[in-house]
């Protein structure tokens, strides 16, 4: 998912825009199907589907033009090995992560 994807600027019913609201705005009317929103609850549905929909894409390329992180020791790093690097688990195979 890019850095930039406006999750709380789109209904999670239909993905069209919402107007620009101030951050403490915690509930909003959709105009476009008149749903009412919790902006928390509609931000995480956004960004649930938009991980699924990168999923089936197949891709580990999530961010404009590449990887968010900078290379490490001249390669590209899978997504399975940034994982484990969260993680702190490099060393473990991936079935066990």
């Amino acid at each position: 998912m890019g850095r930039f994807f406006p999750s709380s600027h789109l209904c999670s019913n239909t993905s069209l825009p919402i107007p620009k609201m101030d951050s403490g705005v915690r509930s909003f009317l959709c105009p476009h199907c008149n749903t009412h929103h919790d902006r928390n609850v509609n931000t995480a549905i956004n960004i649930r589907n938009e991980g699924l929909r990168i999923l089936s894409l197949g891709t580990s390329d999530t961010a404009l033009g590449g990887n968010v992180r900078p290379k490490r020791y001249g390669h590209k790093s899978t997504t399975a090995e940034a994982v484990a690097n969260e993680l702190g688990n490099l060393h473990l195979p991936l079935a066990q992560i």
